[in-house]
């Protein structure tokens, strides 16, 4: 049967991945509570559509930092892409130019920020982890304006490493060592061997000294790479150092967005990455509305999170987000199917968008606005 949504590249995905990447993939941390509930409070959120609008013509596009995209979405930062497809950072990089959009290269990718960058026609956006490597990040950007990247996104939710169940189950780490009870397992999944085992050398292009360097890391920091000691003075250090657009990624309190618009940010993503670090954190559509209200468009303000659906993306534009990043949904369809899977998935979403714009009488974006939500729970 054709795949038609989100959900049939994420059956594809699991089919195709041995169990213990396709669970690193699909996974959070603990109960996974954040996790679902990010799924699940885009679900609680629902519609209240007019009509008798003339919808005859839905546009999509948006500018985000100067750049025309043709829909306000963003393929985020996910680490170790080249494990899941072949050349799996620079074949999303690509998927995303083909369809219009743009996407960010993570730290921890398999290949380099020159490669992905060399394989685009446009710039990408760069994500910023600071590390405990003395002088890694500051490396790192200046490899990303050396290669024009066009934003930096620094993530900050991520100091303390958390627990992630199903990786403990499969002993899964960054290391790259695997447990003699997951070697049958991957032995089965014969495809993703010939593309990936078979394929190029992996190593993780963006870390100083690649793969050999990263091991050493990892060795010095006892199994956690990002520093523990970033603060908001980090930050306006790497303000100081980058004079393109700034998005701070992990923002989760209006408070937190007023700092960095003090400190110099042009662009706010709110995250709790994915459900991947603190359980019971509220969702990110959750934390938007306030943040939103707060930065009064003074950055641009982002999300991601629990995005499955083009109905969710538009949620999300409705609720005052200029844009939404995604990663599991766009992974999924790199697992399965490559560039082309990724294609799909973004096509998938547009559909979905377009339709549901529709539904709402919105023949723009701009034209989407918080009074066509409801949610008795919530206070916008």
């Amino acid at each position: 049967m054709d795949q038609i949504n989100l959900r049939d590249m994420q059956a594809l995905a699991k089919k195709r991945l041995p169990r213990l990447l396709y669970d690193y993939l699909d996974g959070g941390t603990h109960d996974e509570l954040t996790l679902n509930g990010n799924i699940g409070d885009f679900e609680r959120l629902k519609f209240i559509p007019p009509v008798l609008a003339d919808v005859s013509q839905v546009d999509l596009s948006t500018t985000i930092f100067g750049e025309r995209l043709s829909m306000p979405l963003i393929l985020g930062p996910v680490g170790s892409l080249g494990v899941l497809s072949r050349r799996g950072d620079i074949a999303t990089a690509r998927a995303a130019e083909a369809c219009g959009i743009t996407s960010c290269l993570s730290t921890t990718a398999v290949a380099s920020v020159e490669e992905v960058c060399a394989a685009r026609k446009e710039p990408i956006w760069f994500q910023l982890y600071v590390m405990k490597e003395p002088g890694h990040h500051d490396q790192l950007i200046q490899r990303a304006k050396a290669a024009r990247c066009k934003a930096l996104v620094f993530t900050v939710d991520s100091a303390v490493s958390a627990q992630r169940d199903r990786d403990l189950r499969h002993g899964y780490s960054y290391t790259g060592k695997v447990r003699p009870s997951n070697l049958l397992d991957m032995l089965t999944r014969v495809a993703w061997i010939r593309d990936v085992l078979f394929g190029p050398r992996l190593s993780f292009g963006s870390m100083p000294g690649g793969k050999s360097n990263y091991k050493r890391i990892m060795a010095k920091a006892g199994g956690g790479l990002i520093a523990k000691d970033v603060t908001w003075d980090t930050f306006r250090e790497i303000r100081a150092k980058w004079d393109g657009p700034l998005v701070i990624k992990g923002v989760m309190t209006p408070q937190d967005a007023l700092k960095a618009l003090g400190y110099g940010a042009d662009g706010i993503v709110v995250s709790n990455h994915g459900g991947r670090q603190l359980d019971s954190a509220i969702s990110s559509i959750m934390a938007l509305g306030p943040i939103v209200d707060a930065v009064n468009d003074r950055a641009v303000v982002m999300m991601d999170g629990g995005i499955r659906r083009g109905q969710h993306v538009v949620k999300a534009l409705a609720m005052g987000a200029k844009a939404c990043l995604i990663g599991r949904g766009y992974a999924y369809g790199l697992a399965a199917r490559g560039q082309a899977g990724v294609e799909q998935s973004i096509e998938m979403l547009r559909k979905e968008m377009a339709m549901t714009m529709g539904m709402l009488g919105c023949r723009e974006v701009g034209e989407l606005r918080r009074e066509l939500l409801h949610d008795g729970q919530w206070t916008f």
